[in-house]
């Protein structure tokens, strides 16, 4: 049995609609904002108490959370905001998925001896559910509700925070109360909303070959990403990762505005499927250009930081970060349109074309990002990933634009309703 998804499912029981899609995209900007600052406050205090070495281990951990996220996004929560429908089951895959994908990082914390990995991989499951009933909320039912989970869990890291910076526990437990909040929150909200809670994988074959589609697409690029961090880390050292994850944490708020615009850029290509090549071109330029100009401003300002803004929010590993900056924020804005074609080809179900870009794109990365550390260091791995975004601009979008001027207008639902 499936249910058509509204505010109700989410949010307030009495409202008969969900907001219109300007207030929709406002208020996801909102809830973006919150995660943003969040995490920023996280990643900042950990770079101001870390060694760079230790700071390269919570950016391998911290990346683990946003591939195994990004896997549950991928593989259940872009079908559900497709279809629309299918939410309350949908939850049960992503909890599974979370399970998994915390047992493998649990492993490797403990093979590894890092707290970093071992709390991440606990709080996984519960991290994975949190972004699951956040993205629904968001994409398709109350925003309103996604934004009382960002507040109370950006109250729960702010907590964290000046429990670290007042040095009354040390970096590797502000990261577990991080993750520990937002898994506890994750897994409240879904049980109010009457979400299901025990792990499985209750869909019919059809379903399932678009799942593992859409999550072999996100491991061949996303999944790729986390292989070249580690690969650098293994090779070149987790002082080259810490240097890239200091850059990087003054671009999580850019970095996480355009994660949360691609959780409405699918549901608004896939409001125009119906309609002409011109239509659709139209949108997804249209779209590709909005997603520009609300990054724009915020990797500039990035990228031109004063030194005595930088060394107040990194403190010492500022001086490994300023030299990267210029470059880590082109790579920001160079992802724009792989998001808008990355989006755009699951539309259309064109999983072999993604599934080739995925693995030229992959293998590429992980040489290009290590002989970049190797030969040169940070500035090397930083320039080796700005030149891989731009292939990937290319490709994906290209690729998306390629796909519309062959098909027609006439054609079935993107996604069968699970």
């Amino acid at each position: 049995m499936t249910t058509r998804v509204g505010r109700h499912a989410v949010g307030r029981a009495d409202a008969r609609e969900g907001p219109r899609t300007g207030r929709r995209a406002l208020l996801a900007l909102v809830v973006g904002g919150l995660s943003s600052g969040g995490n920023l406050l996280l990643a900042i205090t950990v770079t101001r108490l870390e060694s760079v070495g230790g700071l390269g281990q919570f950016a391998l951990a911290f990346s683990f959370y946003i591939v195994g996220s990004g896997l549950v996004r991928s593989t259940v929560t872009d079908t559900v905001l497709a279809a629309g429908v299918g939410v309350a089951s949908a939850s049960r895959r992503a909890i599974l998925l979370g399970l998994v994908g915390g047992t493998l990082v649990c492993a490797a914390g403990v093979a590894y001896g890092s707290p970093y990995l071992l709390f991440a991989g606990l709080a996984l499951p519960g991290l994975a559910l949190y972004d699951y009933t956040k993205a629904v909320a968001v994409g398709i039912g109350a925003p309103s509700a996604a934004m009382a989970q960002e507040i109370t869990w950006a109250a729960l890291t702010g907590c964290a925070v000046l429990a670290g910076l007042f040095r009354v526990i040390d970096p590797p437990s502000v990261f577990a109360l991080w993750g520990g909040g937002g898994a506890l929150i994750g897994l409240v909200v879904a049980a109010r909303r009457r979400y299901a809670l025990v792990p499985g994988w209750r869909v019919g074959r059809a379903e399932t070959r678009v799942a593992v589609g859409f999550g072999t697409q996100f491991l061949l690029t996303n999944g790729s990403a986390q292989l070249a961090l580690t690969a650098v880390a293994l090779v070149a050292g987790t002082a080259v990762v810490g240097a890239l994850s200091a850059g990087r944490t003054l671009l999580g708020p850019v970095n996480l505005v355009l994660s949360t615009a691609a959780t409405l850029v699918l549901p608004q290509l896939a409001r125009t499927r119906a309609e002409s090549r011109t239509v659709r071109t139209r949108a997804a330029v249209r779209l590709a250009l909005l997603v520009a100009a609300a990054i724009g401003p915020l990797t500039v300002a990035v990228a031109l930081l004063p030194d005595a803004v930088g060394r107040e929010l990194l403190g010492a590993n500022w001086s490994v970060a300023r030299s990267l900056l210029v470059l880590l924020a082109l790579e920001s804005l160079l992802a724009v349109p792989a998001t808008i074609g990355f989006a755009g080809l699951r539309i259309e179900r064109a999983s072999r074309r993604a599934i080739v870009l995925g693995i030229l794109l992959g293998g590429l990365r992980v040489p290009a990002v290590v002989a970049g550390a190797v030969l040169f260091g940070a500035p090397g791995a930083a320039g080796a990933l700005v030149l891989l975004a731009l292939a990937s601009a290319v490709a994906w979008g290209g690729s998306y634009l390629l796909l519309l001027a062959d098909r027609t207008a006439d054609r079935p639902p993107a996604v069968q309703p699970v």
